[in-house]
């Protein structure tokens, strides 16, 4: 496939060797193809689209392009992802009471509202699902259950968050796309809760 090269932005500096002011320009130059989209356009892309586009992504040597795309991905996939937990949820077991004590745990109020099961085997699977694109090729769908069941004894969605993050840091992820994906797990459990 031959590639064209479009000019993007042209930019007339001067630098400085010795004691001469040289004139120089630069040239940013992006290829006609993937690479030209812009962020305008991975707006308005689904979550099919932008997820083809993530998974061929090197996660070890994203740009800061690139992990922009991966934020409006995930940003897609929470919004997609709080409806599919919605609708997948089962009914409340336990009606929803004050506290008399100190806070329970995040987790452990998930599963007393919703039932062991799907808490700690049905939910991070429907998670891993939204997410395999961009943690797919460094975590596996067991290694995610397994980090999700690491934090079951957590207390706010803040500490929720970090052991997640740190889990799949962990199993080789960055530690950008680890924050973004752990901040997306958090932004559904807060919707059950």
């Amino acid at each position: 496939m031959n590639k064209t090269v479009r000019l993007a932005t042209v930019a007339l500096t001067a630098m400085t060797l010795g004691s001469v002011v040289v004139p120089s320009v630069s040239a940013f130059a992006d290829t006609i193809g993937t690479s030209a989209i812009t962020k305008v356009d991975y707006q308005n892309m689904d979550t099919d689209e932008l997820g083809n586009i993530v998974s061929t992504y090197d996660m070890d040597n994203l740009t800061t392009d690139r992990e922009n795309v991966i934020n409006i991905y995930t940003a897609k996939l929470q919004v997609e992802l709080k409806s599919e937990v919605l609708a997948s949820a089962p009914a409340i077991t336990t009606p929803q009471r004050p506290q008399s004590r100190a806070a329970a745990g995040l987790m452990a109020h998930l599963i007393a509202r919703y039932g062991k099961v799907y808490v700690a085997k049905t939910l991070p699977k429907i998670v891993y699902k939204k997410f395999a694109k961009v943690i797919g090729k460094k975590v596996s769908e067991q290694k995610f259950v397994k980090v999700w069941g690491n934090a079951m004894d957590v207390a706010t969605g803040a500490a929720l968050e970090k052991v997640i993050s740190k889990g799949l840091h962990t199993c080789g992820l960055s530690k950008g796309v680890s924050n973004t994906i752990a901040a997306g797990v958090v932004t559904v459990v807060e919707v059950l809760v």
